[in-house]
């Protein structure tokens, strides 16, 4: 394969994929943007903070799969409650306990008698 042959391919794989991963995001975007509208109608028709709160875990139960916002719907509902959260350093320590590797302490091999 030419060098110019090369940096075609190389080109034109890399512009598909890039138009392939733009769509996704819009698509995603799209998505979000129809899932907080139906949070939002979800809400337009509850009267206290008790059915604000049930309207919200009815609107998670329905949604948190396609959304994957690891969170449950308490936590989310407790962060939103209590402002300031650091979503960043949250999902940090989150994927600390995920990777964290219980190191074991080496076991004696017992060694059988003949």
């Amino acid at each position: 394969m030419s060098e110019e042959q090369y940096e075609k391919t190389k080109d034109t794989v890399l512009s598909h994929i890039q138009a392939l991963f733009d769509e996704l995001e819009q698509d995603m975007a799209m998505s979000h943007q129809e899932k907080y509208t139906l949070l939002e109608d979800a809400f337009e028709s509850a009267s206290d903070e008790d059915e604000l709160k049930v309207a919200f875990e009815r609107w998670y139960a329905d949604h948190a799969d396609d959304l994957r916002l690891d969170y449950e719907a308490n936590e989310l509902w407790d962060q939103a409650m209590g402002g300031g959260i650091d979503y960043d350093e949250y999902n940090a320590e989150k994927d600390d306990l995920e990777n964290f590797v219980d190191e074991e302490e080496p076991k004696e091999e017992s060694v059988g008698l003949a």
